[in-house]
C-alpha cells in the first residue's frame, strides 16, 4: 500500500521487501526521508516506500540496501 509524505516520521523503523528492519527514519525532507542505520544512510524518495501491518518498508532487499548505505547512494 502507498504511503503519503506525513505517515513518513523521524525515528520510525523501515523494513525491507522481506520484512527485516533495514533501518530508521533519519530525517525528513520536501521528497525524501534519510533512512539510517549502523552501516550508514541513504536517501530514500517518498515514492520508494510503502507500508504494510509492519509499518513503512521499501521493496528492496536488505541485502541491497545495505550496499546502497554503506555507499551513501540514494535508494529510488
Amino acid at each position: 500500500m502507498p504511503t503519503l509524505p506525513g505517515e513518513i516520521r523521524q525515528g520510525l523503523d523501515v523494513h525491507d521487501s522481506k520484512g527485516l528492519v533495514i533501518g530508521k527514519v533519519e530525517s525528513v525532507g520536501k521528497s525524501f526521508a534519510t533512512v539510517s542505520s549502523a552501516i550508514g544512510s541513504v536517501e530514500v524518495d517518498f515514492t520508494s516506500f510503502a507500508k504494510n501491518k509492519n509499518g513503512l518498508l521499501i521493496n528492496l532487499p536488505k541485502s541491497k540496501i545495505d550496499v546502497l548505505m554503506a555507499r551513501g547512494h540514494p535508494a529510488s
